[in-house]
């Protein structure tokens, strides 16, 4: 499998703290059949890009480095996760904080105090740099959370969203776990990843995870979500929209 948002390189963001976090989800990743990880640190000033990438890059290449020490056979990628505001407009080009240099980039915006005017608005002057937004966890987002067809309209428009694993195995919010169920379960998510920090919060036991999942999406689907969309991403190659299925705000039990 490919997980194309983690938070695994050490001391640069709220993931990882040190080398020794580092190595311990790297294994653990690899023991739940995770091949390929794009570390993807949280990215907030984006006036700082140069200094981030290089921050990145180094502790990218340590992290590499003492994996192939200790014989964890998994591949690190490169990307981010990038907070987008009304700096968005003021920002260069943002392709070097694309997932592995490719057109794909990794975004995310306030959990709350948003509306999905601004939003089509971020993702317009994104893609005027050429670049195809990622949506990470829409849901986690009250904005979402309280009106699906906001992400209805998302979807319609082309945009790639994903998922936490996470929230797919309850281990988030009630809202959290039916927004992302009926994200994976209609064709609307792109991705499933795992966006782990840490061995202990919000870990990258994929495996583990999988056996909680709902067992009613599409074996098909789930394939996609989890390895084939994501191998297209760090290729840079063409994602084929998923069939959809609008989705319909209501409870499950």
């Amino acid at each position: 499998m490919v997980d194309i948002h983690c938070h695994i390189l050490p001391g640069i963001d709220d993931g990882s703290k040190n080398m020794e976090e580092s190595v311990k989800l790297c294994a653990l990743g690899r023991s739940n059949h995770i091949k390929q990880m794009a570390a993807t640190p949280h990215f907030n000033a984006i006036g700082d890009l140069d200094e981030f990438l290089e921050i990145r890059d180094e502790k990218a290449a340590k992290l590499r480095e003492e994996n192939a020490k200790l014989g964890i056979d998994v591949e690190i990628f490169c990307g981010a996760e990038v907070f987008v505001d009304d700096d968005i407009f003021y920002s260069k080009n943002l392709k070097r904080a694309a997932i592995n240099n490719s057109r794909y980039i990794l975004i995310e915006f306030d959990f709350y105090n948003n509306n999905v005017r601004s939003i089509f608005e971020y993702l317009d002057e994104i893609r005027s740099m050429g670049l195809i937004p990622i949506i990470a966890h829409p849901e986690r987002y009250e904005y979402f959370q309280i009106d699906y067809d906001a992400v209805n309209e998302f979807f319609s428009r082309g945009v790639l969203f994903q998922i936490n694993a996470s929230s797919l195995a309850s281990r988030g919010s009630r809202e959290d776990f039916e927004l992302a169920y009926e994200m994976a379960f209609k064709g609307a998510a792109a991705f499933i990843a795992t966006d782990a920090h840490s061995v202990r919060h919000r870990p990258n036991d994929l495996e583990k995870m999988l056996r909680a999942f709902p067992q009613d999406i599409d074996r098909d689907l789930m394939n996609r979500m989890l390895k084939t969309n994501a191998q297209h991403v760090l290729n840079d190659e063409p994602v084929r929209p998923n069939r959809f299925i609008r989705l319909i705000k209501r409870r499950y039990y």
